[in-house]
């Protein structure tokens, strides 16, 4: 261990071992042993610390209401969430109908776009696809309303 590390150690987690990493605190006990600089670096934050003890903290009545109370700046939305506020508004203005519209038109667009990645084989030209039409017709004309349960 090198006085720069310790002194990161010392800065970080100060100068209590009980307070240092526990898988580093064996090692940093023996490097202050073995070393005046880091018992010196130990003593100053020693110092460093009782003073700030001493310092007494001002009261600020009634800071905690006041931050509470204060108005928060506008946020600026992404233009997606821009675009859904939009579409989809919070308000209980007359723009609601938009939402209804939405979920009747989910179905819809879910089948178009399924419908243009997939072919489901009925463009492929050959023999066995001569008669594909006739097999929709007849599985339309099937019953599957028997309870099999």
């Amino acid at each position: 261990m090198t006085l720069e590390e310790f002194g990161k150690i010392i800065e970080s987690y100060g100068s209590s071992s009980e307070r240092w990493p526990v898988d580093m605190r064996e090692e940093c006990e023996n490097f202050i042993a073995d070393n005046s600089e880091a018992r010196e670096l130990v003593n100053r934050q020693l110092e460093l610390e009782m003073l700030m003890d001493q310092i007494a903290v001002p009261e600020f009545p009634g800071l905690e209401a006041r931050v509470l109370d204060q108005q928060l700046p506008s946020r600026k939305l992404a233009p997606l969430d821009q675009f859904l506020e939009w579409l989809l508004p919070a308000d209980k203005s007359g723009k609601q109908f938009w939402r209804p519209a939405m979920v009747a038109c989910l179905p819809l667009i879910f089948g178009i776009i399924i419908g243009n990645f997939y072919n489901f084989g009925v463009g492929l030209q050959g023999e066995s696809f001569e008669y594909w039409d006739d097999e929709l017709y007849i599985l339309s004309l099937n019953d599957y309303t028997e309870n099999l349960f």
